[in-house]
């Protein structure tokens, strides 16, 4: 009878030290999360302002070898940004390119 008793009482500790041990390391894992994410993700920063982006929009376009286009004027500036970042990726240089041997395929 003490045997069964002592067997029991070890089983129901057991069971008690298991359950302790998840719940404190379910309530010790209570970090806060991350709200606010880094200011330029990317490696250049867009410009903000109205001005701004019509100057790096124009330079784009010069690199590609064109200029402003007729009403650009009433554009907005999310318009703008818009436009501006399409000219980037545009103007981005292709992986021909880069490295004019990474095109090939591999036989």
């Amino acid at each position: 009878m003490t045997r069964r008793w002592l067997w029991g009482a070890g089983a129901g500790l057991l069971l008690v030290g298991a359950a302790g041990g998840f719940l404190s390391g379910v309530l010790w894992d209570r970090t806060p999360e991350v709200t606010i994410g880094p200011q330029a993700a990317s490696g250049s920063a867009v410009p903000q302002s109205r001005e701004a982006l019509v100057a790096a929009w124009a330079a784009e376009l010069e690199k590609a070898g064109k200029g402003l286009p007729e009403g650009w004027e009433v554009l907005t500036a999310e318009e703008i940004r818009g436009r501006y970042l399409h000219q980037k990726v545009v103007n981005a240089p292709k992986a021909e390119g880069i490295d004019p041997g990474m095109a090939r395929r591999a036989d």
